[in-house]
């Protein structure tokens, strides 16, 4: 059974590419290219000589199964993209799910990326929200930013040059104000960074490749009578006071400690149960 390579390669600049990329493209039987050409310009680079299909967003389905029997007969192939790591934004998942339910085995080479660059340059500490490209469709494009509108990472995205001002505008309009960060052409020489909001960011050329990164939801302030106000709610219905305190903090988004230190500090405006200690 031949063995199926998901080979990253350079989103910029040709020298960001691994030695194993370039031994595993050197030593496999046939490559796979989201455009021949373009990768053709990698491989006579580095001097490779190999055969070379085409594997894209309109063929895939076909382009899977002509890759799934050269597997068949023994060969190993690797399948890269245009640029970055395929199946991620790039065509690559349609085989690698049907693989899935082969006998072959599924190897992945790491490369570039342009959302982990793209992260990288803005000190972000901890986790991200990866959406790639949003799609054409409005009702769909509504429903996927719905779904992260409150989360507490930001979230990165991809823009083609033609959709960079309409991408902005819808996100704003769902979203409202939020910091941006915006990496166009990362890797290649005329790579910029901008940084603003969602309303005023000047963006100089709008040709290129876009990474956005929009701010996570900032927590909404809330002020002791705010607490004060549902711990009294609760306490109304004879909730104990620990049980109040927790569901308090969940309602309102806040920390236990600080619900419990209104608590202490408001004691007098709250009758207790005769079981429970203030």
């Amino acid at each position: 059974m031949g063995v199926c390579y998901i080979v990253g390669t350079p989103i910029g600049n040709i020298k960001d590419i691994t030695i194993r990329a370039i031994e595993t493209l050197s030593t496999v039987d046939v490559i796979a290219a989201e455009d021949t050409r373009h990768t053709r310009i990698l491989l006579d680079h580095y001097n490779i000589k190999k055969r070379v299909i085409s594997y894209h967003e309109h063929n895939e389905k076909e382009a899977t199964e002509k890759i799934i029997a050269i597997l068949d007969s023994g060969q190993s192939v690797a399948l890269v993209s245009d640029a970055g790591m395929p199946g991620i934004s790039d065509p690559g998942s349609i085989l690698i799910n049907a693989l899935q339910h082969t006998d072959h085995t599924i190897v992945s080479v790491p490369g570039p990326s342009a959302v982990t660059t793209a992260v990288s340059l803005t000190g972000t500490k901890g986790g991200f929200i990866f959406l790639g490209f949003l799609p054409e469709k409005r009702s769909e494009r509504v429903d996927i930013i719905e779904s992260f509108k409150d989360a507490k990472l930001p979230i990165v995205l991809y823009a083609a040059p033609h959709n960079i001002e309409k991408d902005l505008t819808f996100l704003y309009s769902i979203l409202g104000d939020r910091n941006l960060l915006v990496v166009k052409e990362l890797t290649k020489l005329f790579e910029s960074i901008y940084r603003g909001t969602l309303s005023q960011i000047n963006i100089e050329n709008k040709k290129g490749e876009f990474v956005l990164i929009v701010d996570c939801a900032k927590p909404t302030q809330i002020d002791d009578e705010t607490i004060i106000k549902e711990l009294k709610t609760l306490l109304s219905k004879n909730i104990s006071k620990s049980d109040a305190v927790k569901a308090t903090s969940l309602k309102l988004g806040v920390s236990k400690n600080l619900v419990y230190s209104v608590c202490i500090s408001n004691q007098d405006d709250f009758k207790w149960s005769s079981d429970e200690n203030t």
